[in-house]
């Protein structure tokens, strides 16, 4: 059995709102496990991005514990979880955020200097990791708005990977691209996930959530079903069959 890195018990998440109570995520168990590529769906509303903050430390549960690895990060001070968000975590948005008042590789560095001051691993590593993304030596020294969308959103996943995180944590990465630049960032996902890396992802994209190995479908603050399916193989009718089939039971 694939070992767990990430667990919820009885995860909750309540807004209060002119005095009301919106209870966002409800008593939700989850167990993550390492090495996948696991996908989080659902309508709007759903509160897939609420589990998403809560799961990678960005934002507090109101009741329920979250574990990763094996500490309890729910009890962390803001301040811890500050900490371990730096040390485990990589974080990639529909929104870049990638500093346009620096290059693109200053942009990786000062995320990689947060954690070491060996300015020269740190600089090899993003090296390599531009070259493993297939960005090109002469976007390194640009600045994000100098690119297009699927370079940046590229830089953003070397940024991400920059400190060796745990889990990368994103957010509809493609929610702004057009369907090339979707389909470079897509491939660059699914080659560090065959290379180890787990990633949770949240996204209303079809084609994005085939890239999942396990597909978690969230309505209402409940999950609802999951679909296993398996590594990914480009151009598997079979695959996309699934998943098809699994959305529409689901109510997709």
């Amino acid at each position: 059995m694939n070992e767990i890195i990430l667990s919820t018990q009885k995860l909750c998440k309540t807004f209060s709102s002119q005095g009301n109570q919106q209870h966002i995520l409800k008593n939700l168990d989850l167990n993550i496990y390492r090495g996948d590529f696991t996908v989080i769906m659902g309508p709007s509303g759903a509160g897939k991005s609420t589990l998403l903050y809560a799961l990678s430390g960005m934002d507090k549960p109101t009741l329920g514990t979250i574990q990763f690895s094996n500490k309890i990060i729910s009890d962390l001070s803001n301040d811890q979880l500050a900490i371990f968000r730096r040390q485990h975590c990589g974080f990639v948005f529909q929104q870049i955020y990638l500093l346009d008042t620096m290059s693109v590789m200053d942009n990786v560095m000062a995320a990689g200097l947060l954690l070491s001051h060996n300015r020269k691993d740190i600089l090899n590593r993003a090296i390599q990791l531009f070259k493993s993304v297939g960005l090109p030596k002469s976007c390194w020294s640009q600045f994000s708005s100098q690119l297009s969308g699927g370079e940046a959103q590229r830089a953003g996943i070397v940024r991400a990977l920059i400190n060796q995180p745990e889990i990368i944590f994103a957010d509809e990465p493609t929610g702004q691209l057009n369907s090339a630049s979707s389909t470079d960032v897509l491939n660059t996902l699914t080659k560090v996930n065959q290379l180890g890396q787990s990633i949770i992802m949240v996204t209303h994209d079809l084609q994005s959530a085939r890239r999942g190995n396990r597909i978690l479908y969230l309505q209402d603050g409940v999950i609802r079903g999951e679909c296993h399916l398996g590594p990914y193989q480009p151009n598997n009718q079979k695959r996309h069959e699934l998943l098809t089939s699994f959305l529409i039971e689901m109510g997709w």
